[in-house]
């Protein structure tokens, strides 16, 4: 009986408590939200008495901030600095209060005092590195930014390791002086060159703002100065190197890149790196550049082979990518081909550069036969991998389907899917012959598959497939047939098979029997102005994409229409004011297309470009 008793009064006594406990945080609460309130309403002398009791009770940080901020409205520095000198007295070994009680006496209108407050704060800094940061920080969120480099430099005196660089760097981030921010970015690692990771992971984000070029090209102008002041100092040029690779100034990158490999002896090893980055990013010409030194190390070279097979595919795109190129300049390029191919064999490590030869004979110089005869000879030939095999097989595949044998085709490409199921060469495959089945008008199979591919690994071929299916599934009709979609598939076979006279009549004869509203029309457009770029008609192919345009202004096909058109004025009509119009256009009217980050691109070059062009002409 006692047990329980005395178990009872324990229990009695321990909900009596949590009652308290209650009444008293929920008190507490109303108390807070009635001084916030007050506060918000601007009620200052209100929240000041409620943020005056509540600190006693919970004094932190929020709290002292509240009650100051409604001293400070109040203007009641008095009491400010009463409030501020007894809490620095509880807290002495914080720098945050001698900046604190100097600020009060700075708002109170005691600016020399003040002044002098705030350099003995910093005056008595010892070799502590965390009262140097605490102190610059306390500066830093009352806006005391000078004192704050003050401090910085300060410690900088004090402490050497861990240097303070990085944090001064921020300070100078925030004050807006890229310069200061970027010497000691460059300071840091010229100290110790362990920090270049780290330095380049900060200055990544910083000069890959868009809004602000302002800091990129105050890093561009250090690094050159220091480069050309200290060319012993090699972090420099690693640094401006991989700076022109950021910003894509690839001919800077490709200068800094040769002084490098001869720095380093490197035998052309970072250059044939670079090279193949350089042909990624469509800089054919610079891409031969680097091939061609990289060749000049001799056939003695590891890379020089590699760089001879590589050079001639760069020549090739070089060529295609002008807009007046002649076919005696692809005729001589196949005749370097055939010359590298007698010159190394055919043999497992010339089996790119047969790929890349079927592919100019097929496509640019008609002759599929020799195409077809160079690619089956691959297929015996030994110690090719796996992966190597199903590209050409591919690659066979899709010049037997130009060359009109696309059943042929449909089997290589069903050859590789099977053989590569999950790799992504398997995709490809599987894609190829979804398109093969949409191409001879079996749409509801060629669905199938396209559904499927909507999630391979792949995003390329993902995207590929989702862009085909929603075709067939916008293009049905509403009897489930596809009749205008089934010539329209005709005609983009035709075309890829370079038969563009039926190709150009298919089409014409869909937007003859299908009126306006139809949706498949806006395709018709944008194919017919394809095919003319193709034909070199750049002013036909202008005035089409502005029809496909015109024909659904809201249809899937729009922006790209409208992109194309601002490339061609840009690149190969000269038409400067149509293409700066036609950019700003897709920023204004398709804010959500995938192109807006292109055009905005190159809307703001040719914007500062006119801006500079006036001010020149002004002068």
């Amino acid at each position: 009986m006692i047990f329980e008793n005395r178990h009872f009064k324990q229990g009695l006594l321990l909900f009596l408590f949590l009652l308290v406990s209650v009444f008293s945080i929920s008190a507490q609460s109303v108390e807070e939200k009635l001084a916030l309130q007050y506060f918000q309403n601007k009620e200052y002398d209100k929240a000041a008495d409620l943020y005056k009791e509540i600190y006693k009770k919970k004094p932190t940080p929020i709290f002292y901030n509240y009650y100051l901020d409604c001293l400070f409205a109040n203007e009641d520095y008095k009491t400010a600095e009463s409030f501020v000198k007894q809490v620095a007295k509880k807290h002495p070994k914080e720098q945050k209060y001698k900046v604190e009680y100097a600020y009060v006496i700075d708002l109170s209108g005691n600016h020399k005092k003040a002044t002098k407050l705030y350099l003995k704060a910093i005056k008595s800094l010892t070799s502590n590195r965390n009262d140097v940061i605490d102190l610059a920080n306390a500066f830093k969120v009352r806006g005391l930014n000078d004192y704050a480099l003050k401090t910085f430099e300060k410690g900088k005196k004090l402490i050497q390791d861990p240097p303070l660089n990085m944090e001064l760097a921020d300070l100078y981030m925030a004050m807006g002086n890229y310069k200061g921010m970027m010497s000691e970015y460059l300071d840091l690692v010229a100290q110790d060159d362990s920090y270049l990771t780290i330095v380049q992971s900060k200055l990544q984000l910083i000069i890959s703002d868009k809004n602000n070029d302002a800091p990129s090209e105050a890093l561009r102008e250090e690094l050159l100065r220091r480069t050309q002041k200290y060319p012993n100092k090699i972090v420099y040029s690693e640094l401006l190197y991989w700076y022109s690779l950021q910003k894509k100034q690839f001919k800077l990158a490709l200068i800094q890149g040769e002084a490098l490999d001869k720095r380093y002896e490197e035998q052309g090893g970072r250059i044939f790196q670079l090279a193949k980055i350089l042909y990624s990013n469509k800089q054919y010409e610079l891409s031969i550049e680097a091939y061609e030194y990289v060749m000049t190390y001799g056939p003695q070279n590891r890379y020089y082979q590699t760089s001879s097979i590589e050079i001639l595919q760069s020549r090739f795109m070089n060529i295609v990518e002008n807009a007046n190129y002649q076919e005696s300049d692809l005729t001589e390029l196949a005749q370097n081909y055939e010359a590298l191919l007698k010159k190394y064999g055919e043999n497992a490590s010339t089996v790119k550069l047969m790929t890349n030869l079927a592919h100019l004979y097929a496509f640019y110089l008609k002759n599929t036969d020799r195409a077809i005869e160079i690619l089956e000879k691959v297929q015996n030939i030994p110690n090719v991998n796996h992966y190597e095999r199903a590209k050409t097989k591919l690659k066979l595949g899709d010049i037997l389907l130009f060359s009109g044998q696309k059943w042929s085709a449909s089997l290589l490409y069903k050859q590789v899917e099977k053989a590569n199921k999950y790799d992504a060469i398997g995709f490809e495959a599987r894609f190829k012959a979804a398109k093969f089945f949409y191409y001879v008008g079996e749409m509801e199979y060629a669905k199938v598959q396209l559904d499927v591919l909507k999630g391979a690994t792949s995003k390329l071929i993902a995207n590929d497939a989702l862009d085909l299916y929603l075709l067939i599934t916008e293009n049905m009709s509403l009897d489930s047939s596809y009749d205008a979609l089934n010539y329209y598939a005709r005609a983009e076979l035709l075309a890829y098979q370079h038969n563009y006279d039926a190709a150009i009549a298919t089409l014409d004869s869909i937007l003859t029997a299908y009126p306006p509203g139809e949706p498949i029309r806006d395709n018709v457009w944008f194919k017919k102005a394809q095919i003319q770029m193709q034909l070199k008609n750049y002013a036909q192919a202008d005035s089409l994409f502005q029809k496909c345009l015109k024909e659904d202004p809201y249809g899937t096909l729009a922006d790209d229409a409208l992109m194309m058109q601002a490339k061609l004025n840009d690149n190969y009509l000269n038409n400067k004011a149509k293409a700066k119009q036609l950019y700003k256009k897709i920023l204004l009217d398709y804010p959500g297309s995938l192109f807006t980050v292109e055009a905005r691109k190159r809307y703001r070059e040719m914007e500062s470009k006119d801006k500079s062009s006036l001010e020149n002409k002004d002068n």
